[in-house]
């Protein structure tokens, strides 16, 4: 295996993992990481602060773990508490919130809109593309018709019209992805049912009376779910970058939800105060997760392409 595969499925790993644990091993455990300490703003990666640490302690619930807790100011009855020293690993951005933890989070929304971004665009690409390759003449007609009007549509602005229309929420950012992803796969999938729908097996099954469903789900999905992988994985990596440029346009999650667009639109500006380090993390957790699907996607590729295999 290569060494850039490995790297791949490790990094991927480590994202995975720590998207699940979430709120479990960040610092900061409020809900999105959104406590605010201004005097805190833009540290530098590596320091540490002193704060008054109160001696009263509450029990952690389980939608504590997977929400984070509430953020909300409490009076201390008992002064008498001890010092409690953070270090922010990453730093903080400019309202003083932990950027070690808001990456964290942030991961774990990305990779979520992401992947029911492209579980949608599959679900209709797959539907799509194997209705129109199977029976053709106008039901293929009319699918490549709508296929050449959403390829045609700037994708970026597609976005933002649903953004705008139905809000900046998890729902309309998954279904607008979703819509300019799905015609790359219908039109993959509906070449793939056109090449193994003539084939010998397939006619035999028409013989022995099997539905028209049944044919596409049992004879020639198997068939093509490598191609749609393939497909899949390098969808998912186009998922991210178009998740994170519509926030970092200010077109995402509403604050204070973090993602890795937003993380990076709150910290890129730090490059001109000349902190580079400290803006260039978001954009090397964010290119790296790309490129590892990236990698991914042409492993797969060789792996599974017929062609390449022959070669």
């Amino acid at each position: 295996m290569k060494t850039s595969i490995r790297f791949s499925y490790l990094y991927l790993g480590l994202c995975l993992i720590v998207s699940v644990l979430g709120y479990l091993i960040t610092p900061d455990q409020s809900r999105y990481c959104n406590t605010q300490v201004l005097e805190n703003s833009f540290l530098n990666p590596g320091t540490k602060k002193c704060f008054l640490n109160s001696n009263n302690s509450t029990s952690r619930t389980i939608e504590d773990i997977v929400f984070g807790k509430e953020d909300f100011t409490k009076l201390i009855l008992d002064l008498g508490g001890t010092s409690n020293c953070k270090l922010y690993i990453l730093g903080t951005d400019r309202y003083g919130r932990d950027l070690l933890s808001r990456l964290i989070i942030g991961m774990r929304y990305t990779l979520i809109i992401s992947l029911l971004s492209v579980l949608f665009a599959c679900f209709i690409g797959i539907i799509a593309g194997s209705f129109a390759g199977y029976y053709g003449g106008r039901t293929d007609k009319i699918i490549s018709f709508f296929v050449g009007i959403f390829w045609a549509l700037p994708t970026i602005l597609l976005a933002f019209v649903i953004l705008m229309s139905f809000g900046r929420n998890i729902t309309s950012l998954c279904v607008a992805i979703g819509l300019t992803l799905w015609a790359d796969i219908a039109r993959l999938v509906r070449g793939q049912v056109i090449a193994f729908k003539e084939n010998n097996f397939v006619s035999s099954a028409i013989v022995l009376g099997f539905s028209d469903m049944r044919i596409i789900l049992s004879q020639i999905f198997p068939n093509i779910a490598g191609p749609i992988l393939i497909q899949f994985s390098g969808n998912f990596a186009l998922a991210v970058l178009l998740e994170s440029g519509l926030s970092f346009l200010g077109m995402g999650l509403q604050a204070p939800v973090p993602t890795l667009g937003n993380i990076l639109q709150d910290q890129y500006t730090q490059a001109f105060n000349g902190q580079i380090l400290q803006s260039s993390i978001p954009a090397i957790v964010l290119v790296l997760l790309i490129l590892s699907f990236q990698l991914l996607a042409s492993e797969y590729r060789d792996k599974l392409d017929v062609k390449l295999i022959n070669r």
